[in-house]
């Protein structure tokens, strides 16, 4: 039931609602046109030029790979090794070498660069190691400690796979 004032007169609470109504439509109206100018403004912008031609033509080729047809990639044995901290803390990662104009040997290079490796990983900890950037800096400790063993040859340690326990 609606209340009555003191003259007597009900007071409805249908003004308010339809206020909201009203409000509602307004900013779905406004939102509706914005979004068709705006379709149409990138549809111009993306599609024919000044000249007639589409932005897609106008693009440039994209690069080609910078390798060459001799490089090959030389898988690694897995590497397992205990981390210096914390001392139960395992890792185990499998990873190859991406080598360039070398024809024999690379199986011994990648078994040096392997015990390399090792070596570093004992003297790393966890702490290292964790989240994206950790990961980045793992990659790039691998590709600098290959590339000081054979600067010629070794272009890259392609990581596949890394196990922490």
């Amino acid at each position: 039931m609606a209340k009555k004032d003191a003259k007597g007169e009900g007071q409805g609470k249908g003004g308010g609602l339809i206020g909201i109504v009203l409000v509602t439509l307004v900013a779905l109206g406004a939102g509706a046109g914005f979004g068709l100018f705006l379709d149409g403004y990138l549809k111009e912008g993306a599609g024919a030029g000044k000249d007639g031609k589409t932005a897609q033509a106008e693009a440039p080729e994209k690069p080609k790979p910078t390798l060459s047809p001799t490089a090959a990639l030389v898988p690694m044995n897995p590497i397992v090794v205990n981390l210096a901290a914390p001392e139960n803390a395992w890792i185990r990662i499998e990873a190859s070498l991406l080598v360039e104009n070398m024809p024999q040997g690379a199986d011994a290079l990648a078994a040096h660069i392997s015990e390399d490796l090792v070596a570093y990983l004992r003297t790393a900890t966890l702490d290292q190691f964790e989240g994206p950037s950790g990961f980045q800096n793992l990659r790039e400790d691998f590709r600098d400690r290959a590339t000081i063993r054979d600067r010629e040859h070794v272009k890259d340690v392609i990581i596949h796979g890394v196990i922490i326990e």
